[in-house]
């Protein structure tokens, strides 16, 4: 039996509302209870205009009081862009609520088709439990690279720099989960990294700031073992990306530019975004960026390693 504790019953009522018109809502809700309606539900004449979002919080409450809201997620899940009422509908928000779930520890198994107890660490999994495979999604990208890898290894050896990429790995990892953001695909010595749902933009510009500002204390720190400043490059650009399973294989003219931005527009050092970022950026987080020029059409700021991180 699942329950639902306020924030999220709030939250599962504004997804549904938000993006259900209040027939849509009672036909969904049919799917559950043939004999459902929603009019009956609230108390209110046949005449009387039901708001999708009041629908919705009537129909949520009555399946909470049924003890289906297990079922009602699955239903939400398998309906998701099906034809409701002539209509394709496109439940706008519904991964954000299932991501916002696995923090009450329990996720949808797409697998089972049941919501159950959370049992994995889902900050190394690419799809945040919740993404679905083809789907567009709002999500920024980061192209980081570990500058002057090849030389390193020429002059440390491998064995020696595979140490350094060990520490170096372990704390990326850190900071990726403190920024909720994931690593889609990495190559040695640099790879793509990716954050979505709400202020993803400010998240991924905090965190690429935050990792510059690192790089000194990973040089100073005993676990590295070799005796030379290591940089790194990181370029960021933010939109639509269609999301596979396999993420080393998506193709993407957000990562693409992401990509070129970092190895072709970034100093050793700094971090460059374009101002589809720059702009969601908060007054402070913005002034940390000079504007640089154009980059394959698109204004590209950037910012240096500096020490005075807000």
């Amino acid at each position: 039996m699942l329950n639902l504790d306020p924030a999220m019953k709030n939250l599962l009522i504004e997804t549904v509302g938000g993006s259900l018109v209040a027939d849509q809502v009672e036909a969904l809700g049919q799917m559950l209870i043939p004999d459902l309606n929603i009019h009956d539900l609230s108390g209110k004449r046949r005449n009387f205009t039901l708001s999708p979002r009041m629908a919705a919080q009537v129909l949520i409450e009555h399946l909470t009081e049924r003890k289906q809201m297990s079922e009602y997620i699955k239903l939400l899940v398998e309906m998701d862009e099906e034809i409701i009422l002539g209509k394709e509908i496109r439940i706008e928000g519904l991964e954000y609520f299932l991501q916002q779930l696995t923090e009450t520890g329990l996720i949808y198994d797409s697998k089972k088709r049941k919501v159950v107890t959370l049992k994995e660490d889902l900050s190394k999994r690419p799809d945040w439990g919740s993404l679905k495979n083809g789907r567009n999604y709002d999500v920024t990208v980061a192209s980081m690279d570990i500058v002057g890898s090849s030389e390193l290894v020429k002059k440390f050896g491998r064995k020696t720099m595979e140490k350094f990429y060990s520490y170096f790995w372990s704390t990326l990892g850190e900071r990726m989960t403190a920024y909720d953001g994931r690593i889609w695909s990495w190559a040695g010595d640099g790879g793509i990294l990716a954050f979505t749902f709400k202020n993803h933009k400010v998240r991924a510009a905090r965190f690429a700031i935050e990792m510059q500002r690192v790089m000194p204390l990973i040089n100073a720190h005993s676990r590295n073992p070799i005796d030379e400043s290591v940089a790194i490059r990181i370029g960021m650009h933010s939109g639509k990306v269609a999301f596979m399973a396999d993420t080393g294989k998506m193709i993407s003219d957000v990562i693409n530019l992401a990509a070129h931005l970092e190895k072709r527009g970034t100093q050793p050092g700094f971090v460059s975004i374009t101002e589809i970022i720059w702009k969601f950026l908060p007054p402070k987080l913005q002034e940390m960026f000079d504007p640089v020029g154009d980059f394959e059409g698109l204004l590209h700021l950037s910012s240096p390693n500096r020490l005075d991180i807000i």
